[in-house]
């Protein structure tokens, strides 16, 4: 009966180890995408800081377009359902945007290659066409969060007539990657969460005199 569970008890680790170096290879490509860019990183680089070789590499990704889709989503992931967290928690639209600005600050400030890996999809995205149709599957997340908080804003009446939906969730859109592009820039979370405080007095009508 040992003997029968030895292969199980052999496999956990080799199981464990794949995962593992499945997320380090997640993490190190990342941060490779923020300050170099598709086109500037390279497996070679990667496997490098991995420790492992550059052809075991396609054993969890087949190229690295491939490898770059699977950090969008990722990354899509981890700020979308911390961003809805934040909302479902909150009343009214300035109340839930601020909410999920301030939840974007927090989590930069723990992993500061986030912020520049999503202020450079736009340009790796426009150069590299493989990069673009990778990463289209995984925008529809986007696009439905900043289009729902647009619309409960309207039907709250919350908004001025005439304010579409489109024109508020691109509003939105504008705001959450400038955002990004100010915590890359400046690398500087308290800077950053004083924006955060000007953009909810501006959406309360209380910046100007």
């Amino acid at each position: 009966m040992a003997r029968g569970n030895e292969p199980n008890r052999l496999g956990r680790p080799m199981a464990s180890s794949a995962a593992e170096t499945r997320d380090r290879l997640m993490e190190e490509s990342r941060r490779s995408f923020a300050t170099l860019g598709y086109e500037g990183t390279t497996n070679r680089a990667i496997a490098d800081a991995v420790g492992i070789t550059t052809g075991a590499i396609y054993h969890y990704f087949p190229s690295k377009v491939d490898m770059y889709s699977a950090v969008y989503a990722e990354v899509q992931e981890l700020l979308f359902s911390a961003m809805e967290s934040a909302a479902k928690r909150e009343r009214g639209f300035v109340a839930k945007l601020t909410a999920c600005l301030r939840v974007l600050v927090a989590i930069t400030e723990s992993n500061a290659s986030l912020a520049g890996f999503v202020v450079g999809v736009a340009s790796d995205a426009q150069r590299h066409p493989e990069v673009l149709k990778a990463i289209q599957p995984h925008r529809d997340r986007a696009v439905a969060f900043y289009r729902a908080m647009a619309r409960e804003a309207i039907a709250q009446g919350e908004v001025q007539a005439g304010v579409s939906e489109t024109m508020l969730a691109d509003l939105v859109l504008v705001i959450v990657t400038g955002m990004s592009r100010h915590a890359a820039l400046f690398d500087d979370n308290d800077r950053t969460r004083v924006v955060v405080d000007g953009i909810e007095r501006l959406g309360l009508g209380r910046l100007l005199n």
